[in-house]
């Protein structure tokens, strides 16, 4: 067992989600419902692989672990990226009607915010 601490994955994934929901919500109220599911939408295609991703990455930690952690790096981006380009092929296929603008605009809302939160929690 390594002494060394993970970091805050889950904490920074609430952060996303939380945020996705206000804005879809305030969108809702103001833009309607296309443009507040379509949000939801592209902020959920971000946040779930993200998510899955760093949870699989840092489910090891240390040295000892490095072949592990190497081989959980490139299983969990192969599977973030199968489950985020299906997720798009789906939306654009299933959604009718879809606001194109707002599903991108979520999915960068949330990779932006992660970023953030990340460089705030690391900061200190």
């Amino acid at each position: 067992m390594s002494t060394i601490k993970a970091p805050p994955i889950y904490k920074i994934a609430a952060y996303q989600l939380i945020l996705i929901v206000a804005t879809s919500s305030a969108l809702l109220i103001l833009s309607g419902r296309v443009s507040a599911y379509s949000l939801l939408i592209g902020g959920l295609l971000s946040a779930l692989p993200g998510s899955l991703f760093a949870s699989r990455v840092f489910k090891y930690r240390g040295a000892r672990a490095a072949h592990q952690i190497v081989k959980e790096l490139y299983t969990g981006q192969a599977l973030k990226l199968v489950l985020m380009s299906a997720g798009f092929a789906l939306s654009f296929y299933y959604v009718k009607p879809l606001n194109v603008v707002a599903l991108f605009s979520g999915f960068i809302l949330v990779h932006i915010t992660g970023l953030i939160v990340l460089a705030r929690i690391t900061r200190g």
